[in-house]
Order: C-alpha cells, then sequence, then structure tokens
C-alpha cells in the first residue's frame, strides 16, 4: 500500500469522529450511537493500520478528552445520566485490551514469518551444498578411476588386478553417489520443471525395455496410454528409481510388474515385485540363499522419487503390508495445482511412442 493511503484512512477517520460528534448538537439524541461509533471506528482503523505507540496514546489521549467532554457536556445539560460518563474509561480499557491483542498477534506472526525465512534459507543453502559437491566430486572420482584403470592395465598379475577392480568399483559407486545426489538436489527445484504432456504409458514401456535386458527378472507391464501434465525427464528418473529398487531387493526369475491407470483426478504409477519385501530387506539375518541382488543401497532412490512426485503435486505411497514383495505407488495430478491454469496439453509428439509389446504382454 503506497504510504498515502494510511495517511488518508486516519484522515477519514478524524473526519467522521469530528462530524460525529458536531452531529450531536444537531440531533442530541443520538449520543450513545454517536459515541460508540468513535470508538469501534478508531478500533477498527487500529486494527489495520497498526499505529506506533506515540500516535496510539495520543489518539487515544484525544478521544478520551473529546468523547468525554461532549458526553459530560450532555450530562450537565441533563441529556443524560451522570453514571453514563464510566463508559468513557471502560471504552478506552476495551481498546487498550484490544491493542494488546493486536500487538501480540503481529509480534506471534513476525516471530513465525522469522522461523519460515530462516527454514528457507537453510534449505536453500543445503540444495546448494549439495548441488555444489555433487559437481566438485564428479572431476576428481573420474580421474582417480582412470589413473586407476591405468594402473590395473599395467599391472603383471591377476590378483593385482583384482584388488584394483575393487577401487575402480567403488570409485564407479562414488560418481553414482554423485550423480543421485545432484538429481535429488534438482527434484526439489520445481519451478525448474520442464512441465509438457507426458505419456505414463509409453515411459512404463521404453523403462521396462531398457531395463530388461540388464536384469533376468520375469516383466510384467499394464500401460495403457495415460497422459498427464509433468516433466517427463524428472518423471523418467522417478520411475527408473522405483524399478532399481524392485531389481536390488528381487533374484533371478522373480517378478516386476509396472501399470498405470488413470482416474477422474490424474494417474497412479505402480512398481510391484514379487521379492523380498520390505520387511526382510530391513531384518535380514542373512541365512538361506540370497532373495536379492545383494547390491547395497544408498537409500536415496525413493527419496528422489518421492522429491520429484511432491514436485508435481502427487504423493509417494509404500505398500508394506504384504505378505511378500513390495508394491510402491506413485499417484499424479493431470495438472500440478501450483502451475495454475494451462491450456489443453496437445497430442503427444509421434517420437515419443516407439513400437512395442501391446498392453498387458509380459516379457
Amino acid at each position: 500500500m503506497p504510504a498515502e493511503h494510511p495517511r488518508l484512512v486516519f484522515a477519514g477517520w478524524v473526519l467522521f469522529a469530528v462530524c460525529s460528534q458536531l452531529l450531536l448538537f444537531v440531533v442530541p439524541h443520538l449520543e450513545t450511537v454517536a459515541f460508540h461509533l468513535v470508538w469501534i471506528s478508531m478500533s477498527i482503523v487500529y486494527g489495520f493500520q497498526g499505529w506506533s505507540v506515540r500516535r496510539m496514546a495520543v489518539v487515544l489521549t484525544v478521544t478520551v478528552l473529546v468523547t468525554g467532554t461532549v458526553l459530560g457536556g450532555f450530562v450537565a445539560r441533563g441529556h443524560a445520566e451522570w453514571d453514563e460518563l464510566a463508559e468513557v474509561p471502560l471504552m478506552a480499557l476495551v481498546f487498550l485490551a484490544m491493542v494488546w491483542h493486536v500487538r501480540r498477534r503481529a509480534a506471534a506472526l513476525a516471530q513465525t514469518q522469522s522461523l519460515v525465512e530462516r527454514e528457507r534459507r537453510a534449505q536453500e543453502v543445503k540444495e546448494l551444498f549439495v548441488r555444489n559437491c555433487s559437481h566438485e566430486m564428479r572431476t576428481p572420482i573420474t580421474v582417480a578411476r582412470c589413473y586407476a584403470e591405468m594402473v590395473r592395465d599395467a599391472l603383471p598379475t591377476p590378483r593385482s588386478r583384482e584388488d584394483l577392480d575393487v577401487v575402480v568399483d567403488e570409485l564407479d559407486k562414488l560418481g553414482g553417489l554423485a550423480g543421485r545426489l545432484l538429481v535429488l538436489a534438482d527434484a526439489y527445484e520445481s519451478t525448474a520443471f520442464e512441465w509438457g504432456p507426458v505419456d505414463l504409458g509409453s515411459l512404463l514401456r521404453r523403462t521396462v525395455q531398457r531395463w530388461r535386458p540388464a536384469s533376468d527378472r520375469d516383466w510384467h507391464w499394464d500401460a495403457p496410454s495415460v497422459l498427464v501434465e509433468g516433466d517427463e525427464s524428472r518423471l523418467e528418473a522417478a520411475l527408473d528409481a522405483l524399478v532399481e529398487n524392485a531389481v536390488k531387493f528381487t533374484a533371478e526369475g522373480d517378478a516386476i510388474v509396472l501399470r498405470c491407470r488413470g482416474n477422474r483426478s490424474g494417474a497412479v504409477v505402480e512398481v510391484e515385485d514379487t521379492g523380498i519385501g520390505f520387511a526382510r530387506s530391513r531384518a535380514d539375518d542373512g541365512s538361506g540363499p540370497p532373495r536379492s541382488s545383494g547390491r547395497p543401497g544408498t537409500g536415496l532412490g525413493l527419496a528422489i522419487v518421492r522429491a520429484v512426485v511432491e514436485g508435481h503435486g502427487g504423493r509417494l505411497t509404500t505398500v508394506s503390508d504384504r505378505p511378500s514383495g513390495a508394491l510402491l505407488r506413485m499417484t499424479l495430478p493431470l495438472r500440478p495445482p501450483a502451475t495454475g491454469p494451462r491450456p489443453a496439453p496437445p497430442d503427444p509428439p509421434a517420437r515419443r511412442h516407439r513400437p512395442g509389446t501391446p498392453s498387458g504382454e509380459s516379457g
């Protein structure tokens, strides 16, 4: 609000209060109405403007003197009883109570806003730290891996080369971790999403085609064409993380099922497997034959999925009360709420649709 507007509001209230008191000399029997209108209007104006302590004290003092003097004159002329003068200090006390409440509420709001701002800045610093660390880690990891491979190739004995293979594998894991941290940091930047129409059915089919050659699992999918508005690259990264999680906790011959379906509010994407499930993955005693791929996880996969889904205005649900296996469900709206109204999405480009197996087939 411009600076002159509060002054105009205050000047308008002063004019209203003066006119109310002058009106009493024309219509004396309205003294009660005019008296209370002055105090009520003053409380309303203070509630909107929040005067300083000095202005509030001056206005309160002047209002008490003016209304008390006018009311006292009416009492002296016999238009009112003397006990009605008690209205002046009572209204002043009511106004002071209102002032205390308004100032206390303003202080609480200011403190809340300060905490929210501190939390926002801390989150920004955290995301910047993760992003910078991920970028800075990649170069030395790549250099170290190259030198480790050079040393490995120059070693004379197979045993020595096997030892260097361990170093290369660990560096690969560090590189993958840096990449996941970068994806996680970017997943929270929903304002930087590249919004557009996404065919979830086509996305599921491409994901299966990409993972099936590298993982000996019993793949199934039910992927009809379901259009939502979102960032296709980030949704693809989230789906890859879910599939990787399923592969990690399944063994050769276990089934992995990908399905999607549309509803009135959006779409649902599910990744289901017949592996060891969440309960055994958290508390495995190591006895018996291995029931999973045995690959250790960083715990960032589901965090990436949750960040991407929440950035789209959806939610990630983990169905854990199952006798075996795991089911993870992404619920996505047709249009992210924060993006506001958008024109109807055009038909997806033809290049996004690849010839594949009809919906419901298995591999």
